[in-house]
């Protein structure tokens, strides 16, 4: 296996000195289509805490950041000539260890973002991270919630959402477009298994809905699981 894909763990004590003097800094993870951002924009409305978009710094802030040596998982990744195609010709114990290189980088982009910058609301991060021991190791795990919800659930939202259905048209416009969209909802599952097992073996309170749970509800399982 690539050098990249290996941990930094230098960076995960960087983070964990920066993050855990936070006294106000919360984190909802879990797999696609379980209603991370839905839940921390409510929960944001109804308490003083600010949402920090972790899939728009990764796929757009941080962008810059990913060309130098210090960051070389990502850079493989989104340095790559068509990262999608690559991410996809991966196996999935390659794109595991990715995800985790990867996960460790993101901390360090994170505290490089919020170095200096004032601590006077509190933060909600949204989702950007796959593996929950990682994260464990630096944010307390008290202070992450995960969400879950039915295979079948996300599977569907992947295959009908409307505002899923660009991500689709990409893979299914890669050369064997049909396989590769079977491969990517096999990572999408095996991804959300792993943020679930990881989260409960971490300490992590995880949190299943269905389509009968109301955002109110959910919402409020969420801040009681927080604390907030």
């Amino acid at each position: 296996m690539e050098d990249y894909f290996r941990v930094d763990h230098s960076l995960l004590d960087k983070a964990r000195v920066a993050l855990q003097s936070r006294k106000e800094l919360y984190w909802i993870t879990g797999g696609s289509c379980t209603g991370k951002s839905t839940v921390a924009a409510a929960i944001a409305d109804r308490t003083e805490l600010r949402v920090v978009d972790m899939d728009a710094y990764i796929y757009d802030r941080f962008m810059p950041a990913y060309q130098t040596e210090r960051h070389p998982a990502s850079k493989a990744w989104f340095g790559a000539e068509n990262p999608l195609a690559w991410v996809l010709s991966l196996g999935w114990e390659e794109f595991n260890a990715l995800n985790r290189a990867t996960n460790a980088e993101f901390l360090d982009l994170l505290v490089d973002e919020l170095d200096g910058k004032t601590e006077e609301f509190g933060l909600l991060v949204d989702g950007g991270f796959t593996h929950p021991s990682l994260l464990a190791e630096v944010v307390p795990a008290s202070r992450i919630v995960c969400l879950e919800t039915a295979d079948a659930i996300r599977s569907s939202t992947w295959e009908t959402a409307e505002e899923r259905s660009l991500m689709k048209q990409w893979v299914h416009d890669l050369p064997d477009g049909e396989a590769k969209w079977r491969k990517f909802l096999f990572f999408d599952k095996m991804v959300a298994e792993t943020l679930s097992d990881e989260s409960k073996a971490a300490g992590v309170e995880v949190i299943g809905w269905d389509e009968g749970v109301g955002l109110r509800e959910l919402s409020d399982m969420v801040m009681i699981a927080l604390e907030l």
